[in-house]
């Protein structure tokens, strides 16, 4: 069985990037998580707790879904990382 981390156990940059990844959806002007998985064609649930920083995320799983919603990880990591 796979031991993932979850909730409060997770290290803050997992919420930064959370809030991150919420920042970039409200600046493309969509109001919920859901509209915006749907559009961008990503799982709704995953995404959610991705953004909600409640589960962890692996570079990988990082790494594809910026490239789905076509921003570069240093773009990710640069504009704005810090100031969530």
């Amino acid at each position: 069985m796979v031991d993932k981390k979850k909730g409060k156990d997770l290290p803050i940059e997992i919420k930064k990037i959370g809030l991150r990844l919420k920042q970039i959806r409200k600046n493309r002007g969509f109001t919920n998580s859901d509209d915006y998985s749907y559009h961008y064609n990503l799982n709704r649930s995953q995404y959610g707790k991705y953004e909600a920083g409640s589960e962890d995320l692996r570079m990988s799983s990082l790494i594809k879904l910026l490239g789905k919603i076509d921003v570069k990880l240093t773009d990710f990591f640069s504009e704005g990382f810090n100031e969530v």
